[in-house]
């Protein structure tokens, strides 16, 4: 009896840590968080204060979405936590966290960047933009894009190898890719990849001012008629066709950009 005079109630620990008496019960029942001492006769739960700080740690955990299992890893047969340990996993977890922040900011920014300049022209106008130098990891499409079928697309984009090179891209382009030459049309279905990851098969896509036009349906298949007056007397060009942002995008009709060097 003396020793509980000196302890929290449940209900005590939760108002001062700020953390629910359902989740007290839960860290105890997970063996993360238990009690100083439990009252056999009535099952109630007694805290000491200096369970606090643990508490603390729980909620970072929680903040960082580490899984609350996982510290039992950390935690001996004794109840001591191994604060060392924690503290560098913790932080190989938060550098991560910022990591990914950080590229779901520049993902938000590049998106701002493009809707800006993209409301800028009509659908269906003809324009010019500067695009930098980009490189492609190609697919082969056995087909015209006139007979697209979405689900074949996606399932051949996530079976390529060169699709696993844009984890690091904050915002790769995809699309298709029509290589005209005297010898016919050879299609392709194309991902950017970051040029430390291209190879001698990548396709190197030159900088320079593009001639383009968008569209709500996909028009790479007409792209020598629609840019008929800049590909006078050229018999091999390259047309890019790319979903693209626009403040007036929605999901079931994407806006195209077509384009031609």
């Amino acid at each position: 009896m003396k020793q509980k005079k000196k302890l929290l109630s449940i209900g005590e620990m939760a108002q001062i840590s700020g953390v629910s008496i359902k989740s007290l019960r839960y860290y105890d029942r997970i063996n993360i968080l238990k009690p100083a001492f439990t009252d056999l006769d009535s099952g109630y739960r007694y805290y000491s204060f200096d369970q606090i700080y643990t508490i603390g740690i729980i909620q970072f955990a929680v903040e960082m979405n580490i899984p609350l299992r996982e510290l039992t890893s950390f935690i001996d047969a004794q109840g001591h936590m191994d604060f060392v340990a924690f503290g560098l996993h913790a932080k190989e977890t938060a550098e991560k966290k910022i990591k990914a922040l950080q590229k779901g900011l520049n993902f938000i920014n590049l998106v701002a960047q493009e809707v800006f300049s993209q409301e800028k022209h009509p659908i269906e106008s003809m324009y010019t933009r500067d695009i930098p130098e980009k490189y492609f990891h190609l697919i082969p499409y056995p087909k015209t894009f006139d007979d697209v079928d979405p689900y074949e697309v996606v399932k051949m984009f996530m079976n390529s190898p060169g699709y696993h090179d844009i984890d690091e891209y904050d915002w790769p382009e995809s699309g298709f890719l029509s290589e005209y030459s005297s010898d016919g049309v050879s299609r392709y279905l194309f991902v950017e990849i970051p040029k430390n990851k291209a190879k001698a098969t990548s396709k190197k896509i030159p900088a320079g001012r593009y001639h383009c036009r968008q569209s709500n349906v996909g028009q790479i298949e007409r792209a020598r008629d629609i840019f008929s007056e800049h590909l006078t007397g050229r018999a091999s060009f390259i047309a890019i066709e790319t979903e693209v942002f626009s403040g007036k995008l929605t999901t079931n009709t994407p806006l195209n950009e077509l384009r031609v060097l």
